[in-house]
């Protein structure tokens, strides 16, 4: 179901010369539905001119009472992101959906862990709140970040990651590295890759001893990471991806399913709806868009989930899956913004509750 509710925002704090944390503030009654678990995130709503845009954006800190902030990083031709950075200013009311999102963990007091958080640029974003929450709620608990930028001065919460550091001295390892920065030591020189997580493996970090990782940024370094991280003895179910995606940056659909002209059974609140598909590339959830229907949405990248429905009664393919795991689509769930019919007499059901 999309629920959004307009919140306030707080306060608007810059992190570098184009990224900002937005704090909004929830008010009691919505206490319980802007719970979260550290990793999930928010997908913001705006009229831009005629256009209606949403962008998500990962929760950047643990809880605190009566407020939930979000990190927007500004990109060259981001119509959302240079107005969030530009335009959004303490006071204004903005329509915010409630947390969403698969990545992260929830915490433990009784668990004892040692964790690793691999992130370049902005993917330290949800990271942030994740260790946070983490190393509060756990306090026998370890964990190792590795962060990767091309310089000091593009980090983004470098104050936080120090505060961070000076209040668990003995139980965070913060090893950050720069693509653009020189230093005594090459190890600390350059991008995150699997040669150098190979040389850190060498000479500073076991990685065998992690119970769990978590890797969030660009789709390179994650596969490069998490390619290391196999061959450096960790199991494939404790390593944990975060993508994101960008305007532009979506996967173009490439199919030969003849979809045009299909009509789509489409369940949402107990009623159901016919959808008719104008292309044999118009995804599912385009097509109920374009006649009217109000589904949960943000990235339309196959990232978020968001958009997460079951399918009832016939196939569909999907061109891209970047957030459903396998039991997830053994059980019929699929990401809508990428679902085309196969199949005549396709039902899906967004009511259906989803897998944790």
């Amino acid at each position: 179901m999309t629920t959004f509710h307009s919140l306030t925002v707080a306060k608007v704090e810059p992190e570098t010369r184009d990224a900002v944390t937005i704090t909004f503030a929830v008010p009691d009654a919505l206490q319980a539905a802007y719970a979260f678990r550290p990793g999930q995130h928010l997908t913001l709503k705006t009229r831009l001119g005629n256009d209606e845009l949403r962008r998500c954006y990962s929760i950047c800190r643990g809880a605190r009472p009566g407020e939930i902030s979000v990190a927007v990083k500004a990109i060259d031709g981001g119509r959302f992101s240079n107005y969030a950075r530009q335009e959004i200013k303490q006071g204004m009311v903005l329509d915010v959906m409630v947390p969403q999102g698969l990545f992260g963990y929830q915490p433990q007091p009784d668990r004892r862990g040692n964790y690793l958080a691999i992130a370049a640029g902005s993917g330290i974003t949800p990271m942030l709140a994740i260790v946070e929450t983490t190393l509060a709620t756990e306090p026998d608990s370890l964990f190792t970040v590795i962060y990767g930028n091309r310089s000091s001065q593009s980090m983004m919460f470098r104050q936080a990651l120090a505060d961070l550091k000076d209040r668990y001295p003995t139980r965070l390892q913060l090893v950050c590295l720069f693509s653009q920065e020189t230093f005594d030591s090459d190890l600390l020189h350059g991008r995150i890759d699997s040669e150098k997580l190979q040389a850190l493996s060498r000479t500073l970090i076991n990685f065998s001893q992690f119970d769990e990782a978590f890797i969030c940024g660009p789709a390179a370094m994650m596969d490069d990471a998490e390619t290391a991280l196999l061959a450096l003895g960790m199991a494939k179910k404790s390593i944990h991806l975060e993508r994101f995606n960008t305007p532009g940056s979506g996967v173009r659909r490439t199919t030969s399913v003849q979809a045009q002209g299909q009509t789509v059974t489409v369940r949402q609140d107990g009623r159901d709806r016919q959808v008719t598909l104008t292309a044999d590339d118009e995804s599912i959830l385009d097509a109920a868009l374009r006649q009217g229907a109000d589904l949960p949405y943000a990235c339309k990248g196959g990232v978020c989930a968001t958009c997460k429905c079951k399918v009832l009664r016939g196939n569909v393919t999907m061109t891209t899956n970047y957030s459903l795991e396998a039991d997830e689509l053994a059980a019929g769930y699929v990401l809508s913004c990428q679902a085309l019919p196969i199949t005549p007499d396709v039902i899906v059901d967004f009511d259906a509750k989803g897998m944790a």
